[in-house]
């Protein structure tokens, strides 16, 4: 059985619609109970709890870096955590890496970041974010020094405010917001800052969300409601959509990693995942699929482990071969 949403049906005089409202609630209330039963009984649920981790996801990174080794404590890393929410994934990195690594969060939908860690409310399919990303590894300017999410327009523009109105960055941050012509300063500019300045990136896009908070969403998010495609149930559609993140993934990869750094993204299985599996082949050296014993027998989730980026790289042909 799937949820009925009444509001499709265009039916509020029907006399089907007590029926139509006592089967959602019904579905909802053992959905509901469904998840809190497999929650209470699950060991890194409870463990996650403990150890203060915002969610189980944490132990699935762990278990990566145990084997993979992708993070270093004795050198600094710039580590881009994708489809951040709710943040295990970055407690992680900020536990794993040194003091001055710096770890940047993007999410499509607000979040609160872990201490030591950055954050940005952006769409990843957005050429602004990507921008975004690389002024800010490029620059090394901090972003939350205090923790407070702007009531409307996330971290970036909390910073603005209050430590980039005297800064040098100012202008470039500046016009990196406003509207970019092809001869636009802020063009310019970008050609200016480094063109590979992350180390790492980690992509654990697809994490579900409560969809209640989708109203917080900002002008820089594009149909959030739409593009967060959280998992339905309909194992052809998450599949779709778990292709689609993990090529925006890549993109970035492609255009932001440095030769020789990291890549890691979750992705749910299909008959296209060994498409995506060749994809990052042509990207990188090495190529693992794995999946931790902390993922659930049940789900469908595996995990995409690209090392040692290659260099001069052809996006086209990867996306076209």
């Amino acid at each position: 059985m799937f949820p009925i949403s009444i509001a499709s049906h265009g039916l509020p005089n029907s006399p089907l619609l007590p029926l139509l409202i006592k089967l959602q609630v019904r579905f909802n209330s053992n959905s509901k109970s469904r998840w809190l039963d497999r929650q209470w009984s699950d060991p890194y649920t409870r463990e996650a709890k403990i150890n203060n981790f915002r969610s189980r996801a944490a132990f699935k990174l762990t278990e990566i870096d145990d084997k993979f080794h992708i993070f270093n404590k004795s050198k600094i890393q710039r580590v881009l955590d994708l489809g951040f929410a709710p943040g295990a994934w970055s407690q992680v990195a900020r536990e794993r890496t040194s003091k001055e690594s710096m770890i940047l969060g993007v999410d499509i939908l607000p979040c609160d970041p872990p201490h030591g860690v950055s954050a940005i409310q952006a769409n990843i399919l957005s050429k602004k974010t990507q921008m975004l990303i690389r002024l800010y590894f490029t620059r090394h300017f901090k972003l939350n020094r205090i923790d407070k999410l702007h009531k409307n327009h996330g971290y970036l523009y909390e910073m603005w405010e209050e430590e980039l109105l005297h800064s040098k960055d100012t202008e470039t941050y500046k016009e990196i917001f406003s509207s970019i012509s092809p001869n636009s300063s802020s063009e310019d500019e970008y050609k200016k800052m480094e063109k590979f300045p992350i180390d790492l990136i980690i992509s654990d896009m697809y994490a579900p969300w409560p969809q209640s908070l989708i109203h917080n969403t900002n002008k820089f998010t594009n149909d959030a409601y739409y593009r967060m495609a959280n998992t339905s149930g309909l194992t052809v559609r998450d599949h779709q959509h778990s292709i689609d993140l993990c090529d925006a993934a890549l993109v970035t990869a492609l255009d932001l990693l440095r030769p020789k750094g990291s890549f890691v993204c979750k992705l749910f299985t299909g008959v296209e995942d060994k498409l995506f599996e060749k994809r990052v082949k042509m990207v990188f050296k090495k190529t693992i699929r794995f999946k931790p014993k902390s993922s659930r027998n049940e789900s469908k989730e595996v995990y995409i482990i690209g090392m040692d980026k290659k260099e001069d790289i052809d996006k086209v042909e990867v996306f076209t071969t």
